[in-house]
């Protein structure tokens, strides 16, 4: 009888590590999910891309348009020799904001990215704002250019109208994907 017991008593512990292992694997799908999107683009300015291998990635670059040369100084990759005054993440929590100012002293302009991210399926939306200000008063403007590529296989095509650019897409580890752009005020 007493083994018996034992048996139950083991069978109730398998049960319920079994159901915590199920909970564990849940809690993280689902913090995977979370994190599927982010600024996962180390050493640009700005960057996005998933978790994903091949895949959808996008970035901001731009250049002075005080004369035709300025776009041998285009500013994409953080370099040295950019001379930024001030670049990098005012507040982050590596999750779903980000917030960031990079001043270009060179190039008369401060540039301000937005990032936030809602959960959802396949990593949830995600959204980010430009805005920018000349510097002193320095009027030779930048071009300013945010774009989007992919590293693997799959397929893109992009259309517009008077009110947004729209980016469509598929890969085979993302699924399909869209993207939309719609300038600011």
């Amino acid at each position: 009888m007493r083994l018996l017991g034992l048996w139950f008593i083991a069978l109730a512990m398998l049960t319920h590590a079994k159901d915590l292992r199920s909970e564990a694997d849940e809690a993280q799908s689902k913090l995977d999910s979370a994190l599927e999107w982010g600024t996962y683009r180390p050493n640009l300015y700005f960057g996005t891309r998933p978790r994903v291998p091949n895949s959808l990635l996008s970035g901001l670059m731009w250049f002075g348009l005080d004369d035709q040369q300025n776009w041998r100084s285009i500013r994409h990759s953080c370099e040295l020799g950019d001379n930024l005054g001030e670049y990098g993440y005012l507040r982050h929590n590596g999750r779903d904001f980000g917030e960031q100012v990079m001043r270009d002293a060179e190039h008369g302009v401060e540039i301000k990215s937005e990032f936030i991210k809602v959960p959802g399926e396949h990593g949830g939306s995600w959204a980010v704002r430009f805005t920018g200000r000349t510097l002193e008063d320095n009027v030779q403007g930048i071009s300013l250019a945010y774009y989007f590529g992919l590293e693997g296989n799959g397929n893109m095509s992009m259309a517009a109208d008077s009110t947004m650019v729209m980016v469509d897409g598929k890969t085979p580890d993302l699924g399909e994907f869209k993207v939309r752009i719609i300038p600011g005020a």
